[in-house]
Parts: structure tokens; sequence; C-alpha cells
């Protein structure tokens, strides 16, 4: 080898040593960037002291830069070793004691190469051939030798595997990192497996080491420690979601343990290099996402464990920065649980509507045909003596009673339901609200209550008749129950920028300040008996905010304990609404 080329080779040894260090500076807080620059300034150490080697002609000096190279090689393999944990998150075995422990077994050997002059366990023959030192190797030196290559082939093994999780973008460049350093560790192989005299495999190793140019640039160019892909294993793993990742080729590429089970019984206890016109045949639609590596959404049903499960899944298209398709991640959730709620709650839903129809019809009824019989012998209870007029206005107000808990039930069930449709028309108010007051004649007189009316005759709203009959009848169904005996209850109504406001007021026993917060809460049903012993169930007032929304009202209360309470809705007004003629949609 030439003086010149010993300089450039050196001068190229020393800007790469330089270099790689100053890469690790800056990202130093990546994974693995520390090791990987140790292990590149380790072969610039080595292909300098080859170069010393080569240049010197004395045995002593060649001696001296063998031990040097010998030592910068031994090296390298404990910080492959620490790279490759680094890269897999292995920190419990990056403690420095742990560290310190397998870099002794490395140091203890590198003392045993400077001083084999004195003992010759690991060199037993050392001269001169041609200007080139030649060495005979112990069979020490040659197992131990067979360890470090074996332990840096474990590496790259590992190295590779690594690369089949990282993007797609990045595992090309990787795979031609661990090439460019694999070929100068083949290089010392080839040297140390050759038994005959070989001087050109001497320089072939420092030639070789102009490869880390090649290996700097693919660092630097894509970036390799500065997007280390670690959520593979620290998140995808140990995510309860399923991951499925597909190339563009078809062949799945990696997968976590979440998702693997679906395909149990198509052969083969692994996935990976599987085509996924074979794995996802049952699932057509997803199939077609992961062809076409193209957003799509759907749900699917599988067998796993002789059980059936449903997923949620979720394809995503991978595209590299020149926008071309890389593949698909399909990422699944398991929603059997809430299938099987959601069955659940449809079977409840057909039962409800079942009690519902039995409320309605076989319950409702006959109760409203007793309240009807019972209003024709309260008209003619003169006729009855004392006795029997007792019983009859017992056996009213027992009647009355249940008969309006059922109409609250009823009503608030159908507030409640999904899809009910309000019928607003032009209505006159006081034709509702005298409809209502004529219902409730004969409990206002049981209780000798007066109703009173101040509602102009030309007030006219813009709602559902049925709608407003509920509203104003529990409205004033309450004013009854809580005013004592000899009370007055009044209905009326103003007119305020296109709206209706309608008041029911009473001077009964009225709502404590605390209770008012209450009253309107879907989630507390507030029942007080009234003042003659009447019983509710709460949910008239629920079903009374519920129509008046869907009405386009807001409601109201205001009260005074033991003087006033005054209970308020809003409606729109007819003439606000000629132009309007749809349905209000729940």
């Amino acid at each position: 080898m030439s003086v010149t080329l010993s300089n450039v080779a050196m001068l190229v040894s020393i800007v790469l040593m330089i270099a790689f260090l100053g890469y690790a500076f800056l990202y130093s807080q990546e994974r693995g960037i520390r090791y990987f620059a140790w292990v590149m300034v380790c072969r610039v150490i080595y292909a300098g002291s080859v170069i010393m080697e080569i240049n010197s002609e004395s045995l002593s000096s060649k001696m001296l830069f063998r031990n040097i190279e010998q030592t910068s090689l031994l090296f390298v393999v404990p910080l492959i070793i620490f790279f490759v944990l680094s890269l897999y998150g292995k920190d419990d075995y990056l403690r420095p004691l742990r560290m310190l422990q397998i870099f002794s077994i490395f140091a203890l050997w590198s003392v045993l190469i400077w001083t084999n002059p004195y003992h010759h366990l690991l060199f037993w023959h050392m001269e001169l051939n041609q200007g080139h030192l030649e060495v005979s190797k112990t069979v020490y030196s040659i197992a131990f030798n067979i360890l470090c290559y074996a332990a840096i082939a474990v590496c790259v093994f590992y190295l590779l595997v690594y690369l089949r999780r990282v993007r797609p973008e990045l595992r090309k460049p990787g795979i031609w990192l661990v090439l460019c350093g694999c070929i100068p560790a083949a290089t010392e192989v080839a040297k140390s497996a050759y038994s005959g005299f070989a001087p050109w495999l001497l320089p072939l190793s420092v030639y070789c080491g102009f490869l880390g140019m090649t290996m700097l640039w693919i660092v630097i160019r894509y970036r390799m420690f500065s997007v280390v892909p670690l959520a593979r294993n620290v998140v995808v793993e140990t995510m309860e979601e399923g991951i499925l990742i597909v190339n563009h080729r078809g062949s799945v590429i990696d997968s976590n343990a979440h998702v693997e089970p679906l395909f149990a019984g198509s052969g083969g206890s692994s996935i990976a290099g599987r085509r996924i016109d074979q794995l996802l045949a049952d699932w057509p639609d997803w199939l077609r996402a992961c062809e076409r590596m193209e957003a799509s959404e759907m749900e699917i049903e599988a067998s796993v464990g002789g059980e059936s499960r449903f997923y949620s899944v979720k394809v995503y298209p991978l595209a590299s920065r020149e926008k071309t398709g890389q593949g698909t991640v399909s990422v699944l959730f398991d929603i059997t649980e809430k299938q099987r709620q959601m069955e659940q709650i449809v079977k409840l839903n057909q039962l409800k509507d079942h009690l519902f129809a039995i409320v309605s019809h076989d319950i409702r009824n006959p109760l409203a045909v007793q309240a009807t019989l019972i209003e024709v012998l309260e008209a003619d209870k003169t006729m009855f003596n004392r006795n029997h007029r007792e019983v009859i206005d017992a056996l009213s107000g027992q009647i009355q009673n249940t008969f309006a808990m059922i109409e609250n039930l009823l009503e608030w069930f159908r507030s409640q339901k999904e899809g009910m449709l309000l019928q607003p028309e032009r209505l006159r108010l006081m034709d509702a609200v005298e409809e209502v007051c004529s219902t409730l004649r004969i409990k206002s007189e049981a209780k000798q209550i007066a109703i009173h009316t101040e509602i102009d005759v030309g007030i006219e709203v813009y709602a559902d008749r049925e709608a407003v009959n509920l509203i104003v009848r529990n409205l004033m169904t309450n004013a009854i129950k809580f005013s004592e005996r000899g009370g007055k209850v009044l209905v009326s109504a103003e007119k305020d920028a296109g709206q209706v406001i309608v008041s029911v007021s009473d001077n009964g026993v009225g709502v404590e300040e605390e209770r008012i917060q209450n009253l309107f809460d879907p989630l507390t049903l507030v029942s007080t008996t009234g003042t003659a012993g009447e019983r509710g169930t709460g949910l008239g007032l629920q079903a009374c905010q519920q129509f008046v929304r869907m009405s386009g009202g807001q409601i109201g209360v205001e009260s005074v304990p033991r003087r006033k309470t005054v209970f308020y809705f809003s409606l729109r007004a007819a003439d606000s609404e000629r132009n309007r003629d749809e349905s209000i949609a729940y």
C-alpha cells in the first residue's frame, strides 16, 4: 500500500470518527446512538491501527499496533450487544453494574492480549513474513473468537427481526446499514479461518472500513436514530386492540397477540408472511380495504376459541413521503360485550314496548271506564244515604288518583320514545284549557277548589293539541292536589315576542327553594302527597318538560311557600308560524 493511500485512509478514518461522535452528541437522547457511535469509533481505531501496522517495519511496532487492533475489535462485541439491548428497550440489562460485569470479561481478555509475551496463552508464535506479521493463535484464542462471532451473529439476527417491525421507509436503509456493518466482520472471520499466509486480507479490512462512510450517509439521510420505533414493543404488544400490518403486495408483515387468534384455524402458528387473500377471505370488506389501501371501517364476526366474537375494524392506509402506497394498518376493537349489551337492550326495549301495550290497553281502558262510572255515581250520590256517599267519595278518589298515575306514566313513556312526532296546528288556547277544566271539574269540586281562567279568546298557539292538553292537565292537577280545601287555581296567558306564556297558579302549600332545583331533573323523581292524601309518581312534571321542549318552549316555576306557586311554560304563537306546516320531530 502506498504512503499516499495510507494517508488518505487515515484521514478518512479520522473524519469518520469525528462525524460519528458529533452525530452521537447531537442525538445523545436517542436509544442506541451512543453505543452505535462507539462501535464505529472502535472500527475506525482498528482501521487506523491496520494502516500503522502495514507502514511499520519492526516486529515490536507491528505487535503494538496488532494489539491495538485486537483490543478495538474486542470491545466492538459488548458495544454491539448494548446497542441491540438498547434498541429493544431492555433497560434492566443496561444498568451500570450489569454493563460493568459484561465489560469486565472483555477487559480481562484485553489484558491477556497485552501480556501475551509473558504467558503465550493467546498467541504462541509471532514472526515477520515478507514484511507482514504472522501470528499463530492458541486454541483458547480461537475458541474465544468463535464465541465473539457467535454473539455478533445473534445480535445481527435480532437487528433483522427489529427491522421487520419498523416503518416501511426505514426498513430498506436499515438492512443496508446492517449489511455494511457485516462486511468488515465477515472479512475478519475470513482472516481468522484462513490457514495459509494471506497478506492481501489485511489491507482488505481497511478498504472495507470505507463502508463506514456509506453507513454514516445512511444514518444521516434517514435519521435512523431520531425516529426509533420503540412503540412497537412498548405499545403495540401491550395495547388491548389488535394490530395487523399488511404491505402493498398483500402480505402480512406484522401483527400482535390480540389479532392472531382470529386466524388460529387458518393453519400455522404465525401469520407473518401470509397472504391476506387467504387470511381475510371470510371478510370481503376488510380484504377489499387492504388490497386497495384505503381508509375504511366495518364490523366483523369471528370464531375465537369456539366462541363467536364481534370486532370493529378500522383500516388506515400507509404512504411514504412520496405519497406512494406502502400498505395498511388494521386496528381491531373487541366489541363483543358491547354487542351483547346491545342485544340485551333490544330485548329490554321489546319487553318495555310489550309492557306499554299492556298498560295502555289492558289497564288504562278499564280504569277509564271505572272513572266514567264513578263520575255518574258522584253526579247522583244525593240519592244514596250518608254511608254510601262516603264510600263513593273514597272510591272516586282512589280511581281518579290511579287513573291520573297511569296517564302520567303513559305520557312520560310516550315523551321518551325516540322518533315520536308532534303534529302542530293552529289552536285556540282557550278551547284547550276549557277542555281540561271540564275533565277536572269533579276533582276540583270534591276539594271545593275554584278554577278561574284569564285567557283572551283571540290567543292562538301553534302546537300539538294532545301535548297542550297533557301539559295543562298535569299542571292544573298538581295545583288542585297541593291546594287546601276552598283554594283557588288560576290559568292565564299572555303574548310576548312571538310566544304565548301560559301560567297555572295556586295559593296552596307551595314548593321549598331547595326542592325547586330537582323538580325537572330527569334523574330525580320528586313525588309528594297532596293536601287530601293524593299520591303520584313524580312523572307528570317530567312529561310536561319533555312535551314543552318538543313544542319549542320552556317551562319554569316560582313559589312562595304557603302563599303562591306559579308554573309557567311557553308555546309558539300561531301568528308567528303562518308559513310553517311541517311536523316537529323529537
